[in-house]
């Protein structure tokens, strides 16, 4: 390499990707922001009860969650074939105003319907930058690099897990709720000047994956849909896994804090501090992750995740076993949250690999929403199936529910090898060349 390729590769783009340094600026700005966000989430949560009664807005309340998530939704649609069309930046931008301003109309609402209305402007924000932030990751990290970057995006959320709660509490008792809304968009100026050098990178390298019309834009969407109706190898199975594994952890998640209340007494506080075990599990699986450890190819690092939070699942149904220590029947879910470090990272990975530049935002966008959908139907059908269950054989309804999660787990870890893309593609949007970067799954997984 030359005195100058070296200087560029340090100060500058290399290949239209960003220089070492901007790199790092960039990605202090990126886990920042995703550090509020990850707040924000957790903190609305603690806040909401006082939200809602203040406001007189009780019958309200679940609307100010499910509106939220619903334009999610929509925004994770929309960012798809927008990202793909004009590149991350727009987007992303585009995402970042409308998640700020609805945490402003919230912040700043005299009643319960203009909150709902900030929330839904906050969900649909949020689901746009969702979809164009790990699109933007693709357009200024080499491969290389891209393991680390989302360990570090999982990592942003130890601390607000942890912490979260109780500073929200704090928050809403001393300073008023209208903080917790309110403080995240002055926190995030910074943030987002670090990230200028990845939105102008994303600006200039948007036309190179940019489809050519509207009809070659709707193949893109009929091609990655029908790979995952079809559970076809490569890209329709990382979508499935996906769903399989956002199913699993939040059926599970969603049972165990009642358990602890309703059958093991504990306070809804004791409660929600055994819940952020998972925080540990999941801190550990991203690091581990993001270092290639192990030299697990991608798949390898699926199956291990997938069985890791298979046990985890699992081995919390001893909180129902009279006798069993509650430390001992909670370690479990430490493990549960090793397998969502170990998977997550490795499946964003997966999708931006097996899909070309012209098609990842709406693969990104259709592994998000088949995240949500999946979590959706977890959260109705555990609760329809616990209460269905309780009345007959009591607390060991839990233990079935969570078995079923792990079963769930299980056919992930079945379903890794899959991941791997097949001998032929049989895609408009996924030209054979493409296939040649992404067979890099038969080989232990890089890291830097």
């Amino acid at each position: 390499m030359t005195g100058a390729s070296v200087e560029g590769a340090a100060d500058g783009s290399r290949d239209g990707l960003l220089g070492v340094r901007a790199q790092r600026t960039v990605l202090t700005g990126m886990v920042a922001y995703v550090a509020l966000g990850a707040f924000e989430s957790l903190a609305v949560s603690t806040a909401m009860p006082t939200v809602a009664a203040e406001l007189d807005g009780l019958r309200l309340y679940t609307l100010a969650f499910a509106s939220g998530s619903a334009a999610g939704v929509v925004g994770m649609l929309v960012a798809g074939r927008w990202t793909d069309r004009r590149g991350p930046t727009p987007p992303l931008l585009a995402g970042i105003s409308l998640f700020l301003a609805g945490l402003l109309v919230a912040g700043l609402a005299p009643s319960m319907p203009v909150l709902l209305a900030g929330r839904t402007v906050q969900g649909a924000g949020s689901g746009i930058e969702g979809v164009a932030i790990f699109v933007l990751v693709a357009r200024v990290f080499p491969a290389e690099r891209r393991p680390k970057v989302f360990a570090w995006f999982a990592a942003a959320w130890v601390v607000p897990g942890v912490v979260g709660p109780l500073l929200a509490g704090a928050m809403t008792q001393y300073l008023g709720w209208r903080w917790v809304f309110l403080a995240v968009p002055a926190l995030a100026v910074p943030a987002l000047l670090a990230l200028r050098p990845a939105l102008a990178a994303g600006r200039t390298r948007g036309s190179a994956g940019r489809v050519a019309d509207d009809g070659g834009d709707a193949a893109s969407w009929r091609d990655v849909v029908g790979q995952v109706l079809r559970g076809a190898r490569g890209l329709g199975t990382v979508v499935l896994v996906r769903a399989l594994v956002a199913a699993a952890f939040v059926g599970a998640q969603v049972l165990l804090p009642l358990a602890l209340v309703r059958e093991r007494g504990l306070a809804p506080a004791f409660a929600g501090a055994v819940l952020t075990l998972h925080v540990l599990g999941w801190s550990a699986g991203s690091w581990a992750r993001g270092r290639g450890l192990g030299g697990l190819s991608h798949a390898g690092f699926l199956r291990v995740g997938g069985i890791s939070l298979a046990l985890g699942t699992a081995g919390v149904a001893l909180l129902v076993v009279p006798g069993v220590p509650l430390a001992a029947a909670a370690a479990p879910w430490v493990l549960s949250g090793l397998g969502m470090g170990l998977m997550f990272p490795t499946l964003n990975l997966l999708v931006l690999e097996l899909a070309p530049p012209s098609a990842q935002g709406v693969s990104m966008s259709v592994l998000q929403v088949a995240d949500a959908a999946a979590s959706a139907l977890a959260l109705t059908g555990t609760g329809a199936l616990l209460w269905a269950l309780h009345d007959r054989v009591g607390a060991a309804a839990y233990a079935v529910c969570l078995g079923l999660s792990a079963a769930l787990a299980l056919t992930a870890a079945v379903l890794a090898g899959r991941t791997r893309p097949g001998a032929v593609t049989n895609s408009v949007a996924f030209p054979s060349g493409v296939r040649d970067a992404a067979d890099e799954d038969v080989l232990p997984a890089r890291s830097s």
